[in-house]
C-alpha cells in the first residue's frame, strides 16, 4: 500500500525535477549566447595620476639592535609629487567570470647633497656628499574576477589578482665608495571589489577597493587599494573620468643578510579614458 500511494508521486517529482534541471540549463545556455552578442565585454582604461608620495626604508641588522630608518622624499629629496601612467583592463569571458589585470609605474632620481650623515643598508653618507638617490616602481596585477550582480543600473564584481611587484631602489656617488643598492621581485596576493552604478544616462559612480596581509619566514607586508571615480560617457564605447586613487604597501624581506623593510603609499587625483566593446 505504500509503494502504491507514493511510487506515482516520486516519479511525478523526479520528472518535474529534470524539467527544472533542463529548464535552467537551458537558461544558462541562452544567457551565454546572448552575452557573447552583447556589447561592453572588454574594457580598457589609462590615465595619469598626480600623486603624493611618501617612502621610508628601515634596515635591521640580524640579532642586533642596530636599526636605520631614512625617509627618500625627506633625506634624499626625491621628488614627493610625481605624475604617473596608469593602465586597466576588464574581459569578462563569461556572464559570471573574467579577468581583471592593472599596471602602473614610476621612476624617480634627485642629485642632491645630504644634510647629515644617513645610513644606508650597509654604507655610511657623511653630510655635504654630492649623491643621486632613486627609487623605481613596477607593478602589474592580474587575476580572476567574479561577478557578484550585473544589470543595466549596476556592477558589482569580486577579483583575486597577484600583484608582481619590481622595487629597484640605491644611493650612488662619485666621491667616495657609495653604490647601495636594494631590489625586490615579489609576488603578492590581492582581494577586492569593483563597482559601478549608474547615476543617469551618461554619468556612473565607480569604486574600488583591495586588500592583502602576508607573512612568511621569507616575506612579510600588508597591501591596501582605494580609488573611486566619476564617470562621464557621452556614447556606449567612450568615456571620460575624474578620481582620487591612494595605494599603500608594506613589504619586509632579507636583502643581503639585512632584513629590510620598505614603506611605501601614494595618493592623489587622476584623470582617465576608458573604451569598451
Amino acid at each position: 500500500m505504500i509503494t502504491l500511494t507514493f511510487g506515482p508521486a516520486l516519479c511525478q517529482i523526479n520528472q518535474q525535477t529534470q524539467t527544472d534541471t533542463l529548464s535552467k540549463k537551458q537558461i544558462r545556455i541562452q544567457k551565454r549566447i546572448e552575452f557573447k552578442k552583447a556589447e561592453n565585454r572588454y574594457f580598457i582604461r589609462v590615465g595619469y595620476v598626480f600623486a603624493h608620495l611618501d617612502t621610508d626604508i628601515s634596515f635591521e641588522l640580524p640579532d642586533t639592535y642596530l636599526i636605520a630608518k631614512v625617509g627618500l622624499e625627506d633625506d634624499f629629496s626625491l621628488p614627493g609629487n610625481k605624475s604617473f601612467f596608469t593602465a586597466s583592463y576588464i574581459h569578462r569571458i563569461t556572464p559570471a567570470s573574467g579577468i581583471y589585470v592593472n599596471y602602473y609605474g614610476i621612476k624617480r632620481s634627485e642629485n642632491r647633497q645630504t644634510q647629515r650623515e644617513i645610513i644606508f643598508h650597509r654604507d655610511t653618507i657623511p653630510a655635504g656628499l654630492n649623491n643621486t638617490a632613486y627609487f623605481n616602481t613596477q607593478v602589474i596585477s592580474t587575476g580572476y574576477l567574479f561577478s557578484i550582480k550585473q544589470d543595466p543600473g549596476a556592477f558589482l564584481a569580486a577579483y583575486f589578482n597577484i600583484y608582481f611587484m619590481w622595487l629597484d631602489t640605491g644611493v650612488k656617488s662619485e666621491i667616495g665608495d657609495i653604490d647601495s643598492q636594494v631590489g625586490l621581485i615579489a609576488p603578492l596576493p590581492n582581494v577586492g571589489l569593483i563597482g559601478m552604478f549608474k547615476l543617469n544616462r551618461w554619468l556612473y559612480l565607480n569604486g574600488n577597493v583591495g586588500f592583502f596581509s602576508l607573512n612568511t619566514n621569507e616575506l612579510s607586508g600588508a597591501l591596501y587599494s582605494f580609488s573611486i571615480e566619476l564617470m562621464s560617457r557621452p556614447v556606449n564605447w567612450f568615456a571620460v573620468d575624474l578620481s582620487y586613487q591612494e595605494f599603500d604597501i608594506q613589504v619586509g624581506f632579507p636583502y643581503k643578510n639585512i632584513n629590510t623593510t620598505v614603506n611605501y603609499n601614494f595618493s592623489g587625483p587622476a584623470i582617465g579614458l576608458s573604451f569598451s566593446f
